[in-house]
């Protein structure tokens, strides 16, 4: 595969109204080729509307926890609100707590039913991705083999990135030998069970306290997609409209505006013209594996 695709993601789909505003006029101004409804949070039900009547291509963007500790959210899975996975009946905001203490079974209940809350919706998701990446097997707890399960059954390709270049720019530095191996081990894995994955992945860096300014945003985007490889890479970003409630209450909210505003703006399609990127969205990416799986 010689040429260079590109899905352009807006996450958290159903976060806020500010968000489902962002994302619903990205979509209609053709600055995005996707999207993520994040299931159990408080306006899910009005992104899946937006979707299903804009017919937005989207995916379901799996959590084992809630945004905001102020806010926990119930879970999708209604018939067992009591489980390894909540705290008093919720959702909890510490993912990394979450996860650690979850049963297997309870976390395939709750993927399931975060997808069957959109397909009840009428609205179909052709990806799946990780919140938070609470799926990617980072706390030493073997979730992706829930999620690739979820997959197979639903023939959905995953956001896990085969390239190994994605572990640099997130976690910064040199790579553990353990870490490079556990991420061969996962893409393997997706190979026998025949769940699509892209080649690459950007998004911002950790810590996000990195982009300083709207300007420093644009050029770290820019800089690493021009350093993308040929195949199907996705970059996912978290689009909100102003909003001086979550600005005050969120610190990093700020980089939701200026990641608005940088689509909205048309530079980085412009920039992918430039850089001769194919923009395509889960649906129509290429994957080698879709013949065989559907």
């Amino acid at each position: 595969m010689n040429e260079r695709y590109l899905i352009i993601n807006a996450d958290d789909f159903g976060l806020c109204e500010s968000m489902n505003q962002a994302i619903c006029e990205l979509f209609r101004l053709g600055a995005i080729t996707s999207s993520s409804i994040l299931s159990p949070a408080p306006m899910a039900m009005n992104a899946c509307r937006y979707a299903k009547e804009g017919s937005f291509p989207v995916g379901v963007h799996w959590t084992l926890f809630s945004e905001w500790k102020e806010e926990c959210w119930m879970p999708a899975d209604k018939e067992k609100r009591d489980s390894s996975l909540t705290v008093n009946g919720l959702l909890p905001a510490d993912g990394g707590a979450a996860t650690k203490r979850a049963a297997s079974g309870d976390v395939t209940r709750e993927l399931e039913a975060q997808y069957r809350f959109m397909t009840d919706a009428g609205c179909t998701p052709d990806h799946a991705d990780s919140h938070g990446g609470t799926l990617y097997g980072i706390n030493g707890r073997l979730f992706f083999l829930n999620a690739f399960r979820l997959c197979q059954k639903y023939r959905l390709p995953f956001r896990f990135a085969r390239s190994p270049a994605f572990l640099e720019r997130q976690f910064g530095g040199k790579v553990s030998p353990a870490l490079k191996a556990a991420h061969a081990a996962v893409c393997f894995l997706a190979d026998r069970m025949k769940v699509s994955l892209p080649d690459d992945f950007i998004t911002h860096p950790l810590p996000v306290e990195k982009i300083r300014d709207y300007e420093a945003l644009c050029s770290y985007y820019e800089e690493q997609l021009a350093a993308a490889p040929a195949g199907i890479s996705e970059v996912f970003l978290h689009p909100s409209v102003p909003d001086p409630v979550l600005s005050l209450r969120t610190p990093q909210w700020k980089k939701r505006e200026w990641e608005y505003e940088f689509l909205k703006s048309g530079r980085l399609n412009r920039f992918l013209e430039k850089e001769g990127f194919r923009p395509v969205s889960w649906k129509s990416a290429p994957f080698p594996c879709k013949k065989e799986s559907l």
